[in-house]
């Protein structure tokens, strides 16, 4: 195995175990359908440093993972995989379509527009959920969530930016031959 590849699988790896901790120990859970969380912040680091695929399958494994042990597994748990998984894919393809230069800018943007996919696809979940489960919850409450989720969710991806900057600028002096990001 090459030594890049070997650096990705445990960037992929570490993010991984970021995400869990993040998820299970330091999100803040408003009612059933709302949580405020720092969780897809590996997603989105490792999206920027190793590219797309990885955060992908960061996101993919990351989020099952932590389903797994918040709710289990159940018929809709595909669904709540998917926002993660789509926002480290989008995040690491629109990062390459600035050319991977790390500014406020590309970061800005790459982040507040995958993270606007996944708080669409997470209520796209929650829709779902409530519809196989009895609808606990109504389409009129998920509705009137929507106004709300998307103020958390400006505000959240401003403290993804602020974060991720300098943390991708550390690890890019700390293993500057592994990582696929340009210095501004």
């Amino acid at each position: 195995m090459k030594r890049l590849a070997v650096l990705d699988l445990t960037m992929c790896a570490v993010s991984i175990a970021l995400h869990i901790v993040l998820e299970l120990f330091l999100t803040i859970r408003i009612g059933n359908d709302l949580k405020i969380t720092l969780a897809a912040l590996p997603f989105l680091v490792i999206a920027f440093l190793c590219g797309p695929l990885e955060g992908l399958i960061s996101g993919i494994v990351g989020t099952f993972l932590s389903q797994l042990l918040t709710f289990g597994v159940t018929i809709t748990t595909p669904f709540w995989v998917l926002p993660y998984a789509a926002q480290g894919l989008l995040a690491g393809l629109l990062f390459r379509a600035f050319r991977c230069r790390i500014t406020v800018k590309t970061v800005g943007i790459s982040v507040f527009v995958s993270g606007l996919l996944s708080v669409i696809l997470t209520w796209f979940a929650s829709y779902l959920d409530g519809v196989v489960f009895f609808k606990y919850m109504t389409l009129e409450v998920l509705i009137g969530l929507i106004p709300l989720r998307l103020l958390v969710w400006v505000i959240i991806s401003v403290i993804y930016t602020a974060v991720i900057l300098p943390v991708s600028m550390a690890l890019l002096k700390s293993c500057p031959a592994g990582l696929k990001i340009k210095r501004e």
